[in-house]
């Protein structure tokens, strides 16, 4: 506060002096003194109590401000609606509840978990698939979905910082989190948790490895016998699930030994150990000796950077822009688009790839060719035998019947028999090895005491070899002679059991119905769950097989990569997901049969090859065979028709012109199909631009004013552009740089002309560099037509110049070339000795005479619309043009140079 007005302190800071006056008297009276005084106290005092007020008032106004101050405006967040259907059976933590979605998935043995935000479009597409997954599954794993976007929600406050949605997250009751990294479709999701669900498989005999080895690119073997802690299995179970994240498809097959006795006779001496047997080669993993190494991401690492595959499976997850340069390297790749239903134990088309690489890639002076081609022969074993196989019928022909007792245990070889590893199992042929055991009895891969104690085995591999699967290779033929034979024999054996099951056997064991968890029961809902598989993989694909070898030679391409410089790359693809990249390479991928098609491109030759056989085992080979000897034919890419989602604007291809209006300028888009009949059409002079897409504004507008200027002058001229991009062309249109401007003179309509050919061997392209604009379009038109129509076209341009002198010096140069045309036909004149030729060239001297007349007496003035010495030069013209060509068959007898008909 101000302090108030004392009269003491106001006298010391203010006093008050009059000026002196003339009168003494009042200078020196004491009483006027005093009262001006006291009137300058009062004005201070009254001053400092109106600043008082003033303050007081504003600080009054300022704390009522400040305590009546209303909070900024925020929308406020709108109310958590469920994201999936209330009948779903997916359970939707909408509000964000991450400790209630914990809690539930900690009691579950295997959930699915999506993290989700509700205005995300992919978190609305993957929505549905999520959903199809739940229903397929829906007796195996718990599906939950939680909103994590909701501000102010739990989940929301310990992840804000998720890049992008959704995620979706695999939990198991014994490990981690497992990130599902695949595609966002249902089958891979339901392939994904399927895999997660028997992450590892039990190899209990050399049987089971082989099987293994039959269908699967790559095995990893871990030797982790069972221990009071069962730490070293725990490691192993882990790593299978976390190697999920980089293998969603099932690559690689995760197997267990945990029997010493077996390891021993397999080759280990010490465990735990890794085995990675692939197609080539074994590699194994040898621990440290303080067994540090032996964690779940050391052994994850090593056996992920360690596995090699002779054919490449393709999985883009459209994320960024997806290329095959990585993979090309600059050499050639082949390219299998094919139906990759992941649901399918085996793929028949896929595998029968991967056997012709490994053939092609199986050269003699490796140490690993004997392991390799038996490896061959085993996988095209399975592969026929899975060819046979008809879940659906299976599935439609099952009973699924409770017993009133519980069927007899040889009942079980009936259900083990449908859908097991091989169609003919328990035959007893002793003695009968296969030439897989072999090999891995003579690598140490296996024990010899399996030599005798595993009759089952044997007779199994064995049996096959009865049947004919191995002793010719390819096995195509034989194995179809002999398939009916085999199967009467598996008929057989089915009524067998049928005939024991009729005997009632009695056990102590509680009834059928009564133990949900009976081994019979257990089977049967395994069954069901087999069949919904099936029947969902149908709806999406139905299986596909290779198409049936039955008449000729099949060629062999052992080692025949080791025997050129340029390696096949062999990458596979699934057509029904990315049909896209078919349709880029011009294949109509969905009416191929089967969706299934096979191309090979070679990027440092820029072409590409397409099989146009049905995929088999014989056009297979037939095509790899013929490009390495570079016997194929380049196939030119083009626009597949029914295209609808491949993301550029198609081209009808429509080469009609559109005469209702001829002052409407058409430009036609060619395709490769249409491409050499327009450019070839008699009479015409093609005008065509070669652009890498989409051509841009000014080469289309300078096409129109060339092929404008020439139909005025009487040429017919149609201007057409071609996207190089997707439209391939012969070898000798290839284009350098773009755009490309090519001009095709008119070949002349009856048999005088030379023909189509010559039109277009005589074809003339824009210097590259040079500006593409309707001036420079129409010289080079020009410099293609005959002579009549280039100087009735110059005509016309000297009467579009400005000024006199452009007229003048234009006149002038179509009268040097006159002369010069006169000097040239003059001295073919002389040259030849037919009398025919000879005629006809002095028919053109005629009229030439005729048209220098005309010339030499049109003046600059007469360039103008009704003049008559224009007229008379004009008609000139059009009577030389019906004499100008000359008959073919005159100059076949004669050498005389290609440009007398210009």
């Amino acid at each position: 506060m101000f302090p108030t007005a004392d009269t003491e302190d106001i006298s010391q800071v203010t006093s008050y002096k009059e000026k002196s006056s003339l009168s003494s008297d009042e200078r020196e009276s004491p009483e006027s003194s005093q009262v001006a005084k006291q009137n300058n106290n009062r004005e201070l005092t009254l001053n400092m109590l109106f600043k008082e007020v003033v303050f007081c008032i504003a600080l009054a106004l300022t704390t009522y401000g400040a305590l009546h101050n209303t909070p900024s405006k925020i929308s406020k967040v709108p109310q958590a609606v469920k994201f999936f259907n209330s009948e779903s059976i997916v359970k939707d933590w909408h509000k964000g509840q991450l400790s209630n979605a914990l809690a539930k998935i900690n009691s579950e043995d295997l959930s699915f978990l999506m993290y989700y935000a509700p205005w995300d479009a992919e978190s609305q597409y993957v929505r549905g698939e999520f959903d199809k997954a739940a229903n397929i599954l829906r007796d195996r794993v718990h599906f939950s979905a939680i909103n994590c976007w909701n501000p102010g929600s739990e989940c929301r406050l310990q992840h804000n910082k998720i890049p992008s949605w959704p995620i979706l997250m695999a939990y198991t009751v014994t490990s981690r989190g497992v990130l599902y990294k695949g595609p966002r479709n249902a089958e891979s999701m339901v392939k994904f948790l399927e895999m997660l669900m028997r992450p590892l498989e039990k190899v209990s005999n050399t049987e089971d490895l082989v099987y293994l080895l039959s269908i699967c690119d790559a095995v990893a073997l871990g030797f982790t016998p069972l221990t009071d802690t069962s730490r070293y299995y725990n490691v192993w179970y882990n790593v299978a699930l976390k190697s999920r994240e980089f293998d969603t498809i099932g690559e690689i097959c995760f197997a267990a030994v945990t029997s010493k006795e077996l390891a021993i006779d397999l080759g280990v001496e010490r465990v735990p150990n890794v085995r990675l047997m692939l197609w080539n080669d074994t590699k194994e993993f040898k621990p440290e000796d303080n067994n540090q190494s032996w964690n779940e991401t050391y052994v994850m690492h090593w056996v992920l950077q360690n596995f090699v595959q002779p054919v490449i499976r393709i999985i883009p997850l459209w994320q960024k822009s997806y290329t095959f340069e990585r993979y090309a390297d600059g050499k050639p790749i082949l390219i299998l688009f094919t139906p990759l239903n992941p649901l399918y134990e085996q793929l028949p088309s896929y595998a029968l790839l991967r056997e012709v690489a490994m053939e092609y890639y199986n050269c003699k002076n490796n140490e690993s060719n004997q392991w390799t081609t038996e490896l061959i022969k085993l996988q095209q074993v399975q592969r026929l035998l899975y060819q046979q196989k008809n879940f659906l019928k299976f599935c439609q022909e099952y009973k699924f019947k409770k017993p009133v007792k519980k069927l007899s245990p040889l009942s079980k070889r009936h259900l083990f028999i449908s859908q097991n590893k091989y169609i003919w199992n328990n035959m007893t042929q002793k003695n009968k090895k296969s030439g897989i055991l072999n090999f891995l009895l003579n690598s140490g891969l296996t024990s010899k005491a399996v030599d005798s104690s595993n009759d089952n085995m044997w007779s199994t591999l064995g049996f096959l070899e009865q049947c004919g699967l191995s002793k010719s290779f390819p096995a195509e033929k034989s194995f179809y002679e002999m398939y009916e034979k085999c199967h009467s024999i598996e008929d057989q054996l089915n009524n067998d059991t049928e005939d024991e099951e009729r005997g009632e056997v009695e056990t102590t064991m509680l009834p059928y119905e009564d133990d949900p968890l009976s081994a019979e029961n257990l089977i049967q809902d395994n069954i069901k769950h087999f069949c919904r598989l099936m029947k969902f993989a149908n709806k999406l694909s139905p299986p596909v097989s290779p198409a049936r070898v039955t008449s000729g030679n099949i060629t062999h391409l052992h080692g025949l990569a080791c025997k050129t410089n340029s390696t096949l790359y062999m990458m596979a693809i699934d057509s029904i997901l990315n049909y896209h990249f078919a349709e880029a390479l011009g294949i109509d991928i969905k009416n191929k049969k089967d969706m299934t098609a096979v191309v090979i491109l070679d990027s440092k030759y820029e072409s590409q090859y397409v099989m146009t056989e049905e995929y088999s085992a014989k056009s297979l080979r037939d095509f790899i065979h013929n490009f390495t000897r570079k016997n194929l034919k380049r196939t030119l890419r083009t626009y597949v028709k029914d295209a609808n989602n491949t993301h550029f604007f198609r081209s009808t291809g429509n080469t009609q012109v559109d005469d209702r209006n001829a002052s409407i300028v058409h430009i036609t888009d060619l395709t490769t199909r249409t491409f050499k009949k327009f450019v070839r059409t008699p009479g015409t002079t093609a005008l065509v631009a070669v652009c890498g897409g989409g051509c841009a504004a000014h080469v289309s507008r300078a096409l129109a004013q060339a092929a404008r200027v020439l139909s005025a002058c009487g040429v017919r001229a149609r201007p057409a552009r071609l996207d190089a991009l997707r439209h391939d062309l012969p070898w000798h249109y290839t284009a350098h740089h773009y755009p490309a401007v090519l001009v095709f003179p008119a070949g002349p309509a009856g048999p005088a002309g030379g023909g189509e050919a010559e039109a277009e061997a005589e074809s003339r392209a824009l210097p590259s560099g040079e500006r593409v604009s309707g001036g420079a379009v129409l010289a080079l038109a020009l410099r293609s037509l005959r002579a009549p129509h280039q100087l009735r076209v110059r005509l016309a341009l000297c009467a579009q110049a400005k000024t006199i002198n452009e007229k003048r010096v234009c006149l002038k140069d179509i009268r040097e070339h006159i002369d010069s045309v006169i000097c040239r036909n003059l001295k073919y004149w002389r040259r030849t000795d037919i009398q025919d030729l000879k005629a006809a060239l002095l028919k053109r001297l005629q009229h030439l005479q005729k048209v220098s007349l005309y010339m030499n007496l049109l003046h600059v003035t007469d360039l103008s619309e009704n003049n008559a010495t224009q007229e008379l030069l004009l008609l000139s013209l059009n009577n030389m043009s019906t004499d100008w060509d000359i008959d073919e068959s005159i100059l076949r007898r004669n050498v005389i140079p290609s440009s007398i008909n210009r």
